[in-house]
């Protein structure tokens, strides 16, 4: 859209074109992103609530709850104000920066330009934007502000090297780059969780334990190993309420006398076989995802839609039934590639490396990097969503978390740039964004 310029006699028109634009670019915009990012906040908090009100069966406080939770987000320094100042900022200050590169030296080039000026607008308005909401959402923990500037740096590095990578790559080796993210991330997050837990957001890290359903015991036991408190040989009391739990002798848990740990206590005592006990770990990690994708897939199917009801049904089961096979050979993958590692398949290959030494390091790294390959029983797009969903988390695993002046200075930075990339590509090439989020952004910046 051109601007008339300002020595046009007819004053009106100068007055109905900027109000005009004001509309188009900048209200309606702001207003989508904001409606956006309210959706994103309060939806899931209020689908939560209501299952917990049911699994408690405890009615009372949920009108009080959900009014709250409605309410707090139009609070001006949460997310959806945020959102919808940046976009306004970024819409007032596009065609003023676009103009001014017009006619200048090697910006002859219309995509060119409307890609730099949108860069420079969104780095402007990230750095005016976000330094206040920050300081606000901090004061919820050090991972509520770092989560959302991994995720940007995150969808930013991906888009710049799909959209570099897709002009050297063949179509179709695309799909295993998705699979291979996901593996490699997967494996740096299963390695922090074991190893250096509090690298990973409390939530997600909290959310993984549930998931996983564990026995604690094995884990502080792996991980005790790994840093030398336990060690074969020397008295340890790790595992003796874990194994008077399951009604057995502590004595099969004792660093003393069993060398290395038998893989029938790895299992929880439910058998000596590892495939065995892989099937069992599966069974347990499908009845977990089972409960929680039946739960969302059942909400999902209230939505009204203009697709049979008979259709939404079927492709909601074969949804929750894949899903939930992800997520059960996740922790299956893991746990039998702990065996592999440490009773199978290592040891017979090195007989020289003493029993003991696979346990401290070596078979929970094992399980980190082959729990990743269960992405393959979910779809090409799913897996796509899934690699770009754990990306973030896997870098924040080498992000340090310290609450220091230089690092919330370097996480603006970083945020900004992330957030002018994404828009600039966003802007001159909607499609180069990937996932749901890239959907999300076309959508508010498409008016």
């Amino acid at each position: 859209m051109n601007i008339p310029p300002l020595t046009h006699r007819n004053n009106k028109t100068v007055i109905k074109f900027l109000l005009k634009f004001t509309s188009q670019k900048v209200v309606r915009p702001s207003l989508k992103a904001f409606l956006f990012a309210y959706l994103y906040i309060t939806v899931p908090k209020i689908i939560n609530n209501v299952m917990i009100s049911v699994k408690n069966r405890d009615y009372k406080q949920l009108i009080h709850r959900t009014m709250k939770i409605i309410t707090k987000a139009f609070h001006p320094m949460k997310f959806p104000m945020f959102s919808a100042s940046l976009i306004a900022i970024i819409n007032v200050l596009e065609p003023l920066i676009a103009r001014f590169l017009q006619g200048k030296k090697g910006f002859n080039n219309p995509l060119k330009t409307l890609f730099l000026s949108t860069f420079i607008s969104s780095f402007i308005a990230a750095c005016t934007a976000f330094p206040g909401f920050q300081k606000h959402i901090l004061s919820y923990g050090r991972f509520t502000s770092l989560d959302l500037t991994l995720l940007m740096f995150s969808r930013a590095l991906d888009t710049t090297l799909s959209s570099t990578l897709s002009t050297v790559l063949p179509s179709m080796l695309q799909p295993f780059g998705d699979a291979l993210l996901f593996i490699t991330s997967c494996s740096f997050i299963m390695y922090c969780w074991f190893f250096h837990p509090s690298r990973l957001p409390p939530a997600y890290r909290k959310w993984i334990t549930s998931a996983a359903n564990m026995d604690e015991e094995i884990v502080s036991l792996l991980r005790n190993l790994h840093f030398g408190d336990d060690k074969y040989g020397q008295k340890s009391n790790t595992l003796t309420t874990y194994c008077h739990r399951y009604d057995k002798n502590p004595q099969v848990g004792d660093l003393v006398t069993v060398q290395p740990v038998p893989c029938e206590v790895v299992h929880a005592f439910q058998t000596t076989n590892c495939e065995l006990h892989a099937l069992w770990r599966f069974k347990r990690g499908f009845e977990f995802a089972f409960r929680l994708y039946g739960g969302i897939n059942l909400v999902m199917l209230l939505v009204p839609k203009k697709i049979p009801m008979i259709l939404r049904l079927r492709k909601a089961i074969i949804s929750t039934v894949r899903s939930s096979s992800f997520l059960g050979g996740y922790i299956a993958l893991y746990w039998y590639a702990v065996c592999l590692a440490r009773k199978r398949l290592l040891p017979k290959m090195f007989p020289e490396v003493p029993n003991t030494r696979w346990d401290s390091t070596i078979a929970p790294t094992a399980g980190a990097i082959a729990c990743g390959f269960s992405g393959f029983i979910e779809t090409a797009q799913r897996r796509k969503e899934l690699a770009l969903f754990v990306l973030p988390r896997a870098i924040g695993t080498l992000v340090p978390t310290e609450l220091s002046e230089t690092n919330i200075l370097i996480e603006r930075l970083v945020f900004a740039l992330s957030m002018a990339t994404l828009m600039a590509y966003c802007k001159r090439d909607p499609g180069k964004v990937r996932g749901i989020f890239g959907k999300g952004l076309k959508a508010v910046m498409s008016i």
